[in-house]
């Protein structure tokens, strides 16, 4: 009898250890998906210049919490035509419920182009005299309406109250092929990665703070992979749309983060190549000087650029994304948990059971 119960109290033992791990595990499971593939907008940019060709890529990834996540269709081209004092501008990005403007990136009328990644919320110094600041502003917009190149970007954001703290990083890039990184250092000035003009090669930017690689998503794959592509460009003639698009086909997710969009900008001819949902087969060319020509605020719904098959064929790869995520972040983390909790039940019914009847054997023999 002693025996027994002492392998009975082994085993419970055993399964509360198991069930304390599971449900150790399953809030580490949920917080891994929740950060990594849900609240992390997982974008890649990249700039290079050879000779005096210059492009721009980007590739506008998130999960299922991102806008485009929820609304796969709100992807948007804005247009701003030039005003007094203002340069025109095309961004990309998407429509907020239907409601707001949100900007992502985009390139203006002299040149100048940028996008952004997000990193970890960093503590940045306000400069003594500042002369913009972000609150009550709308930086992702203005950056592009006041600067024409990269030089006066710096300039700019050296003279901006950031409100104290910096949750992104941009990349941006001219017509001369200046490209430069902004990134937050860890003494709370900004750090400035720079390739200048007349100077060929490339700078490229995912998730993790090029000026302290502790913060964020570092080491990182997609990092890795622009890197590895964009390395093999040596000469002007090799730096052309079609090579950007295989970086951007080489980084574009479909498991946990999905593509909404990807994006090639010519800052010297003023073209925009783009991308819809990650179907390559298709890349729509757009003249950006021909779409400024005028000063009236147009938005244009990305997918009315592509034929319906691309469209098509991008929302069953969205659909697929989907499906995909909550059966592997989600559904599957939680039956697995019912399923060892189950287990643990049964074990122990079956323990108890076998106890009780081998006390009642116990109980005969000692009447007999």
């Amino acid at each position: 009898m002693k025996k027994i119960s002492l392998k009975l109290f082994r085993s419970l033992s055993l399964g509360l250890i198991l069930l304390s791990c599971l449900f150790i595990n399953s809030i580490q499971i949920s917080t891994h998906s929740y950060n990594q593939f849900d609240n992390v907008q997982s974008c890649t940019n990249f700039g290079a210049s050879f000779g005096d060709s210059v492009l721009f890529g980007n590739s506008e990834d998130g999960g299922l919490d991102h806008p485009l996540g929820q609304f796969p269709s709100s992807s948007r081209m804005f247009y701003y035509g030039a005003v007094a004092e203002r340069y025109g501008c095309a961004f990309v990005g998407w429509y907020w419920e239907e409601i707001s403007v949100s900007i992502q990136g985009g390139m203006n009328d002299q040149g100048l182009c940028y996008d952004l990644t997000g990193i970890p919320d960093t503590p940045v110094n306000t400069p003594p005299n500042p002369t913009y600041t972000i609150a009550g502003n709308w930086i992702m917009k203005d950056v592009l309406r006041l600067n024409a190149n990269v030089s006066e970007v710096i300039d700019f954001f050296k003279s901006t109250d950031w409100s104290g703290h910096w949750w992104f990083q941009w990349l941006f890039a001219d017509a001369s092929g200046d490209v430069v990184i902004i990134s937050p250092g860890t003494d709370g000035e900004l750090v400035y990665t720079r390739k200048e003009a007349g100077v060929d090669g490339f700078l490229t930017q995912t998730n993790f703070n090029r000026a302290n690689n502790k913060s964020g998503t570092y080491p990182c794959w997609r990092y890795e992979a622009s890197t590895e592509i964009l390395s093999e460009i040596t000469s002007e003639e090799e730096l052309t749309a079609e090579k950007f698009n295989e970086v951007l086909d080489a980084v574009h997710l479909s498991t946990g983060s999905y593509t909404g969009y990807s994006n090639v900008f010519d800052p010297v001819n003023k073209m925009l190549y783009l991308t819809y949902m990650a179907q390559f087969d298709e890349t729509v060319s757009i003249n950006v000087t021909e779409e400024l020509s005028d000063t009236v605020f147009r938005a244009e719904p990305i997918a009315d650029y592509f034929s319906q098959e691309t469209v098509k064929n991008g929302l069953d790869f969205y659909n697929k994304f989907k499906r995909n995520t909550i059966i592997l972040y989600r559904i599957f983390p939680i039956t697995a948990i019912f399923l060892v909790l189950g287990g643990i039940i049964a074990a122990i019914y079956f323990l108890v059971k076998k106890l009780r009847k081998n006390k009642i054997v116990d109980n005969k023999s000692d009447t007999n």
